[in-house]
């Protein structure tokens, strides 16, 4: 995955709500290579090579809502906005054009699913990444990808929130995908089987009363090895809980956290970490980097796939493409700063065989 020096080009179109099938076309003046990013960093196609004098177009499709919920406040959307990050010298214009006929995925979710900024000079490594952001690099262009995930939230501040910002301008035939666990898992109240199940459930009834598809997804693990490489258990419940919840509400369900579980425990607690963000004083065992996000978006779309979900017809398949990591014999890793870090935020909902002396998580 590359880095990039420069400052991203940006395109800005004027556009009401809606969803709008956008076309794109660059040119290169040089050899280099790019990422095509739109709205809040968005991921479209990343590290596309071009030949000095060659054209690319793409096309792909925008949801556009008049406001959004991030940072504690309402924004205003400002249309649609297009960047091409790149080190080399191109140029781009773009076009979109209203299509009613294009479905929306509204993701709903926490720090683990959000869009996230970059800063330039850009290192992927040490950018955060939802997976909700590089998903939209994996699916069709009659599918508009708004990703209203929050850092820090869980299911109840979402829904007095963050859903408001939206809940009007869900479409019969759109999906609504709901991930959360690991902010529910700080409140007493939203234990797994208790508010946590219960607000699952009140989403996924909110989406089926707009004539939409609801998913229901299990939270990804977090990267805290044992001595015996397996990964602690500390969403298990949450796991099973909103796998009982979509049973119950009879719609999908997507199990992220057997899926994040099975690859990492594979990966070993060396080889992990090039997929959670760290820079050269600190690392992250909770959030994915933009290699991170791109992995885990693949883990939603291949499972999907498998179950032939509601959004299996809207993904490329050709690009869920996971390489498989194998830990090297005798890989190990000193988890002595992360259990220091772990007495940072409390947790009160935990497995019954979680260590007493550890109480707490980073978001």
């Amino acid at each position: 995955m590359k880095s990039y020096v420069n400052e991203p080009l940006e395109i800005h179109l004027n556009a009401p709500n809606g969803c709008y099938e956008v076309c794109v076309n660059i040119k290169a003046h040089c050899d280099t290579v790019f990422t095509l990013y739109a709205q809040h960093r968005n991921v479209i196609r990343r590290d596309v090579e071009i030949k000095a004098g060659e054209e690319k177009d793409f096309t792909f499709a925008v949801s556009v809502f008049d406001r959004h919920f991030h940072g504690g406040s309402y924004e205003k959307a400002d249309g649609i906005k297009i960047q091409i990050a790149t080190d080399g010298n191109v140029t781009a214009t773009a076009t979109a054009t209203p299509k009613s006929e294009i479905r929306t995925v509204f993701i709903c979710g926490d720090s683990t699913v959000t869009d996230q900024p970059a800063e330039y000079p850009y290192d992927p490594v040490s950018t955060y990444c939802g997976w909700g952001q590089a998903f939209p690099s994996l699916v069709k262009p009659t599918l508009a990808v708004a990703n209203h995930a929050q850092s820090g939230s869980c299911t109840t501040e979402f829904m007095e929130t963050n859903l408001k910002a939206f809940e009007d301008i869900i479409k019969p035939e759109d999906i609504v995908v709901i991930e959360f666990g690991h902010n529910d898992q700080k409140h007493v109240e939203l234990d797994a089987f208790g508010g946590y199940k219960n607000n699952l459930l009140k989403l996924a009834a909110m989406a089926r009363e707009k004539g939409a598809y609801p998913v229901i997804c299990s939270p990804i693990n977090r990267i805290i090895f044992e001595p015996d490489g397996s990964l602690r258990n500390l969403l298990g419940e949450y796991r099973n809980a909103a796998k009982a919840a979509a049973e119950e509400a009879d719609c999908a369900f997507i199990d992220m956290w057997q899926r994040s579980t099975e690859f990492f425990v594979k990966a070993g607690p060396v080889k992990s970490w090039q997929f959670f963000r760290s820079d050269a004083t600190s690392r992250d065992y909770t959030h994915t980097n933009d290699k991170g996000g791109e992995l885990v978006a693949k883990f939603f779309a291949s499972q999907m796939l498998e179950t032939n979900g509601p959004l299996a017809k809207y993904i490329e398949s050709d690009r869920v493409v996971i390489e498989e990591i194998i830990a090297d014999p005798g890989d190990k890793d000193d988890n002595s700063d992360v259990l220091r870090m772990l007495s940072n935020v409390n947790l009160v909902n935990v497995p019954e065989d979680f260590d007493a002396d550890i109480t707490g998580l980073q978001i």
